[in-house]
């Protein structure tokens, strides 16, 4: 069974657990632990993080072989996928702003795996 964006919300304000089914383990916030993901001063995902943790969750699947999927399965899954990529993107450029000035942009280059030249497009929005 697919966890969906509003079960992740859910369990975060519950802290209960995410039934699966008899054939994959419950999802808790255990799960979650670790992970770089936005969150506000409280600690709670952004909106735009939800649909990625219920990616995460559903990508975690132990043992899954996918099988055939339908046309339509796989182009959802390149959208989700492409999100995702958005916005580890978007996060990463925020947090390489924020640590310019504080940090020698060398430093932030090779953290990243980006050149010096475009740790500097990053930081003047460009590209």
């Amino acid at each position: 069974m697919k966890v969906t964006a509003q079960q992740i919300k859910t369990l975060w304000a519950t802290n209960g657990t995410i039934d699966r089914g008899d054939d994959l383990p419950p999802v808790t916030l255990e799960d979650f632990e670790g992970l770089d993901i936005d969150t506000d001063d409280d600690g709670t995902p952004t909106e735009d993080m939800w649909q990625v943790l219920a990616d995460q969750v559903n990508s975690e699947i132990p043992d899954a072989h996918p099988g055939p999927t339908a046309e339509g399965d796989l182009l959802d899954d390149i959208a989700t996928a492409a999100r995702a990529i958005t916005n580890a993107e978007e996060h990463r450029d925020s947090l390489i702003r924020a640590a310019i000035g504080r940090v020698p942009v060398t430093a932030i280059a090779n953290a990243a795996e980006l050149t010096r030249a475009r740790i500097y497009q990053i930081r003047d929005g460009r590209r």
